[in-house]
């Protein structure tokens, strides 16, 4: 509805310059963006406001989180249990696993002292004849025994004081590094259900609502950021070569100011006939090139039909 009102007024605004050679026809036409999230969910608040001005980086709308969230939490419990893993494996035993490796050590020498004594005394009684071969065996193989319980209980010590092997440290920092990489795609997921504004800009147009579904083909909002709106100029074929790139431009409408200016920034490489919506009937049948112009201060709202001339 907007655009056939300004087209209707674009109209009234050609016969109302009649027939001036110079003067060159068009309107202001607004680089909008489609504002849609990067997955799709269900629209649960809409802070936008058609015609408001926001900041760049102002929350506009946000989609149902509840499920990246939840990911999101047991990603980085499960990225803190790994680290805890690497650090306790880095760190080597504890001090009470030490304490108690330690004990254990003792009480096996204390008992390796004591089968040593009684193999000598088997030893003796058994050259005085006074015990049988098999207690002097008895003994040596208590004694024996208690010499290896010794050396089995001192390497645990070694071992329980000591830091994990390098090649299980290497596994525990891989895991501890890929659960880490997890935790940073779950909070890329959560970050992409919320859609702020990419430039300080107006928004044009609400087009969801909440509970409705939205993602990357179903946009929320039309938003205009500042500085792009631009002149759409149609310059007759004959004016072509005096109206080049860099032609600055008077610009009359409805609410423009007397100083109003623009400046042609591209020409269509092809000519095209005069589009029905700006023609008047000496007009229909002419050629024109379609060119861009940037609006030098003030700029009218997209829609507005426009009047140009060359500033000489």
């Amino acid at each position: 509805m907007m655009r056939i009102t300004s087209l209707l007024a674009l109209m009234f605004l050609l016969a109302a310059c009649g027939d001036n050679d110079d003067t060159m026809h068009g309107y202001a036409e607004g680089k909008f963006v489609m504002l849609a999230p990067e997955t799709t969910g269900r629209l649960v608040t809409m802070r936008a406001t058609e015609g408001a001005h926001v900041d760049a980086g102002i929350m506009l709308f946000q989609l149902d989180d509840s499920t990246e969230r939840a990911a999101l939490e047991s990603v980085r419990s499960s990225a803190a249990a790994a680290a805890s893993r690497f650090d306790d494996a880095a760190a080597g035993g504890r001090e009470p696993e030490v304490a108690a490796a330690r004990e254990l050590l003792s009480q096996a020498r204390a008992a390796q002292v004591r089968a040593q004594a009684d193999r000598e005394r088997a030893q003796t009684l058994f050259q005085s004849g006074t015990v049988a071969r098999a207690r002097l065996d008895e003994a040596a193989a208590a004694a024996d025994a208690a010499d290896a319980r010794v050396a089995e209980l001192r390497q645990r010590l070694t071992l329980t004081a000591l830091p994990a092997r390098e090649n299980q440290l290497k596994a525990l920092d891989a895991e501890a590094k890929a659960v880490q990489a997890q935790a940073i795609v779950a909070d890329d997921n959560l970050r992409r259900r919320y859609v702020t504004a990419p430039a300080a800009g107006r928004v044009e147009r609400v087009i969801r609502r909440p509970g409705d579904l939205a993602g990357p083909d179903k946009p929320a909002v039309r938003f205009l950021p500042d500085g792009q709106v631009v002149a759409i100029v149609f310059i007759p074929q004959p004016r072509l070569t005096q109206t080049p790139v860099g032609t600055r431009l008077a610009v009359r409408c409805d609410g423009c100011p007397a100083d109003a200016r623009a400046e042609i920034t591209s020409i269509a490489e092809d000519s095209e006939f005069t589009p029905p919506i700006i023609y008047s009937d000496n007009e229909r049948a002419k050629l024109v090139f379609r060119a861009e112009a940037k609006f030098l201060g003030f700029a009218p709202p997209p829609g507005t039909p426009i009047a140009l001339e060359a500033v000489r």
